[in-house]
């Protein structure tokens, strides 16, 4: 038997072909993001390591283990002294700061100025120092940047030094001036030289940015110092890096520092209460800092956590989507076995009549689809490698990846493609298997033999079942508003899923209808091969199910992203053109990813403006964000500043209890105010205290001061800026919306807007239709990926629909024959395997897209109200999707069409 198994797939090696074809593919992106993972996850477990292993111990502001760490706030300087004097032991110290979001800016090749902009890589701004094993920086041209000045004084020009990437890449000379952007505004700069980071001989930045500066200059222009009026101001590092004499225990070492630091803490706070308000005010997010210090082991650790993050999120993304395509594979695997076994009943049957027992034909068949699983899986390995090579390239290109070189090949990379790809195989091929079964030897003797299919009637029964299941899942998870996220998403899901099973089952009983339909205006068109067309669609109902199975999985998925997209488009533009007052709005623009914040300097200088022309300017109001940068009850939430005072002339919250601007209540630290989602599941009312910690350190008792409805803008937990300038002081502006004076003149006050905006390019200054178009652009683009990713399994069903069409040539060869006998011509051979395939793609499609109606309607539906609260079906969409699907039928045809119409005529005729 098993002779005869290799026997028939070599005989057979054209109809296993695209089966085989399909599961490489599958194979090959699984694959794909095993490899370009786990690269990503050794480079950086790397360079965590490298980070590191060049101090021995650092001080820091704690944060809790779950805070997000861009909330850590600066050390006093004074901490330096106490590490550099009072604990022996130490060798080395270095004062370290870094500030995110600093943009050098130069004149692009149109004479125009652009900001440094990175896919995703962070863009630093950092102090020189030179200490031993603790230098990070390394000159490679010119030299190191040096104090010219106070850099507050305009008339003083800084000095800065670049990363040798960035410098070369944006075309930076040395002693040129440039513009900056920092935390505490635009300033000009000479580039005096280029630098590598972590080492001499090579930039191990990966895509980052690099601005690096004297250290006074940096605690100045880097915002690293706070003011306190008559009392000077305090100068402030992020970390101090600590080089420990060789020999010297670092555990002994780290202990007797934490202890000093621990009594710094304590004579801190008692100082803190000391001072006059004001100054207590400046220095609120120091009264319950805690010093701690670390070891290199870690700091290792958390970036290793960090980037992992990041891969993981990338890995789950190709995971998700490579499954999808293998899920794709095995419909296609299914309905081929299907039809190539009907077509070999006389051969299995002959089997039976020679003496082999049903239970070796179903291995005989099980052992094809295992060895063809084998083949296709060493393919898709192969294929998968070489994907992974071009995807590093890709990754290189934008900064997020190693140098390119050999890709580390896990055995679970091996074991998982091998299973998935076998395992599909053999899964798919059981229900075909065990249907030769049923074959008996006298079935040998009939012409015209065939596997016996299900009954449609049990078809009926259980997908209607099934479907009931799902949508009742569905609705579940939509209208019970006591899940959670998680399980109400794992409900869907399963909703989804069981839903598509119920349809799948119930697709043959619909398709001779729904193929009759498509087919009418082809028959009235193209008369007889329209006509044949529609009839060899309808007569294998099952066969054209599973065909259009595979193509209505993709288009579900997409036509579900599109709703979901169109919903937000439809929730933005109704706050916009119902809620929104103001004129402008300015944000970062051209990096990959949220936001970045900018310098609150730019909306002092348009509030100015607006004192100086009120009649073209009403008044500009900024907006900041801190992710997990507050909690509530140990729960971290994500939280809005702005001006309460003026939020209710630029925007309608749709304020439902209490008022907006609301004076702060006496024995409270601030107001806040909540959506009315997460003040009914915390039965929040007004007048109530919260008691939250910023940071996760820093405690304030805020007074619930108003509820609204309308959250699409500024999410569930809005505060004050004065309550961000008390508790998190380094968060900067992400946002302005600028309201004009009620008779201005719109371009005038445009002009005036923009004069102030130049000194930052990295923004970008819009109107609100401007500004919905720039949504919508964005969302149009997220989509655009995810349908690219989906490109694969979209291309595995027009494989899907080839091989069917191929096997259904040749199994039709003598009808074929036939009608060429009686007058067919080639070209309307070829039409009538065209439209059929157009036909049967039709029918994929349009289940495909109802189904992702539907599923994208339910998602929506249960999406919290904060973020979509339109439901918007973009019907454009759809109907290209449709037309896609009829163009993918028409490709799907060509290599069966062709052969169908070159068939000779008497050779067809004798075919058996």
């Amino acid at each position: 038997m098993f002779r005869l198994t290799l026997r028939n797939i070599s005989r057979r090696k054209l109809r296993y072909a695209l089966t085989a074809f399909a599961v490489v593919l599958g194979v090959a992106f699984l694959s794909t993001s095993f490899f370009l993972t786990d690269q990503l996850r050794d480079s950086f477990d790397e360079l965590s390591a490298d980070i590191g292993s060049d101090q021995d111990l650092i001080v820091r502001a704690a944060v809790p283990q779950d805070a997000d760490r861009s909330i850590r706030v600066p050390v006093p300087e004074q901490i330096l002294e106490i590490v550099n004097t009072e604990v022996p032991g130490i060798k080395t110290v270095a004062p370290f700061i870094r500030a995110f979001n600093v943009q050098p800016i130069f004149i692009n090749s149109d004479g125009e100025s652009e900001a440094v902009t990175t896919f995703g890589a962070p863009q630093f701004g950092v102090n020189y120092y030179e200490a031993g094993k603790l230098t990070q920086y390394f000159i490679v041209e010119g030299r190191s940047p040096v104090w010219t000045g106070p850099i507050e004084d305009e008339s003083v020009i800084g000095e800065f030094a670049l990363d040798v990437d960035t410098a070369s890449d944006n075309g930076f000379v040395i002693g040129n001036t440039y513009q900056i952007s920092s935390p505490s505004g635009n300033k000009t700069f000479e580039l005096v030289g280029t630098a590598n980071w972590r080492s001499p001989d090579e930039n191990k930045a990966t895509g980052a940015t690099i601005s690096i500066f004297e250290t006074e200059t940096a605690q100045t222009f880097l915002n690293r110092n706070i003011p306190l009026g008559d009392f000077g101001e305090i100068g402030t590092f992020d970390e101090i890096l600590i080089e420990v004499e060789e020999g010297v225990d670092i555990p002994t070492v780290q202990n007797s520092l934490q202890t000093l630091l621990d009594g710094f803490t304590d004579q801190f706070a008692s100082n803190f209460f000391a001072l006059p308000e004001k100054q207590q005010d400046a220095l609120t997010s120091y009264i319950d800092i805690q010093i701690e210090v670390v070891d290199s082991e870690t700091i290792t650790q958390e970036n290793q956590d960090d980037f992992s993050q990041f891969i993981d999120i990338l890995s789950n993304v190709l995971l998700a989507f490579a499954i999808i395509a293998v899920i794709v594979s095995a419909f296609i695997i299914n309905n081929t076995f299907s039809i190539v076994l009907g077509q070999r009943v006389k051969e299995l049957a002959l089997l039976r009549a020679l003496g082999a027992t049903s239970r070796q034909v179903v291995q005989s068949v099980i052992l094809e689809a295992v060895l063809i699983g084998i083949f296709a899986s060493a393919l898709g390995l192969v294929a998968g490698y070489g994907l992974a090579l071009g995807g590093q390239e890709l990754l290189e290109s934008v900064g997020l990846g190693s140098d390119s070189g050999s890709l580390p090949i896990r055995s679970r990379t091996i074991i998982v493609a091998a299973v998935i790809g076998i395992g599909s195989t053999v899964v798919s091929s059981i229900g075909p298997a065990n249907r030769v079964r049923s074959i008996a030897p006298v079935e040998a003797l009939r012409d015209q033999p065939g596997l016996t299919p299900t009954s449609l009637s049990r078809r009926l029964i259980g997908g209607v079942s099934i479907a009931c299941i799902g949508v009742i899942m569905l609705l579940t998870s939509i209208f019970k508003d006591s899940l959670s996220t998680a399980p109400q998403l794992t409900l869907l899901a399963a909703g989804a899923l069981a839903t598509f099973g119920g349809v799948y089952l119930l697709s043959p009983v619909a398709t001779r209808p729904i193929a009759n339909f498509l087919g009418l205006p082809i028959q009235k068109v193209f008369r007889m091969p329209g006509r044949l067309a529609k009839e060899n669609a309808g007569r294998r109902p099952r066969r054209t199910a599973a065909t259009a199975a595979a193509l209505t999985i993709g288009l579900a998925l997409v036509s579900m992203a599109a709703v979901v997209s169109d919903s937000l488009k439809a929730t933005i533009g109704k706050t916009l053109d119902t809620s929104i007052s103001a004129d402008l709005f300015i944000s970062s623009q051209g990096s990959f990813g949220p936001p970045t914040g900018f310098s609150s300097d730019l909306v002092t200088d348009l509030r100015i403006a607006a004192e100086e022309n009120p009649e073209l300017i009403d008044s500009t109001i900024n907006y900041r964000f801190a992710f997990s940068g507050m909690t509530v009850a140990d729960d971290y939430k994500d939280v809005v500043s702005t001006d309460l005072s003026l939020l209710s002339q630029h925007m309608d919250i749709d304020v439902a209890e209490g008022s907006i601007n609301a004076q702060v209540p006496d024995g409270s630290d601030g107001v806040l105010l909540l959506h009315s989602d997460p003040a009914e599941t915390n039965n929040f009312a007004i007048g109530d205290q919260v008691s939250v910690k910023f940071g996760g350190t820093r405690e304030a008792n805020l007074t619930i001061v108003g509820i609204y409805n309308n959250a699409t803008l500024l999410g569930n937990w809005v505060v004050d800026n004065s309550t961000f300038e008390k508790y998190l002081p380094q968060t900067q502006d992400f946002f302005l919306s600028v309201l004009y004076s009620p008779l201005a003149n719109t371009d005038e006050a445009l002009g005036l807007v923009t004069t102030f905006t130049e000194e930052y390019p990295q923004l970008a200054v819009e109107s609100q239709t401007e500004y919905r178009e720039s949504v919508e652009a964005q969302l149009d683009q997220v989509l655009r990926i995810i349908t690219v990713f989906l490109g694969l399994s979209l291309l595995i069903a027009v494989l899907g629909i080839t091989n069917t069409l191929a096997l259904s040539v040749y199994e039709q060869t003598r009808e074929l024959g036939l009608l060429r006998a009686i007058g067919m011509t080639r070209r309307q051979v070829r039409r009538m395997v065209r439209w059929e395939a157009v036909i049967i793609a039709l029918f994929g499609g349009i289940l495909g897209v109802a189904m992702g109606i539907l599923f994208g309607l339910a998602a929506t539906a249960a999406i919290d109200t904060s973020i979509v609260s339109e439901l918007s079906i973009p019907v454009r969409s759809v109907i290209q999707y449709l037309a896609i699907s009829a163009i993918f039928g028409i490709v799907a045809a060509i290599l069966p069409a062709y052969r169908a119409s070159r068939l000779k005529v008497l050779d067809a005729i004798s075919h058996n």
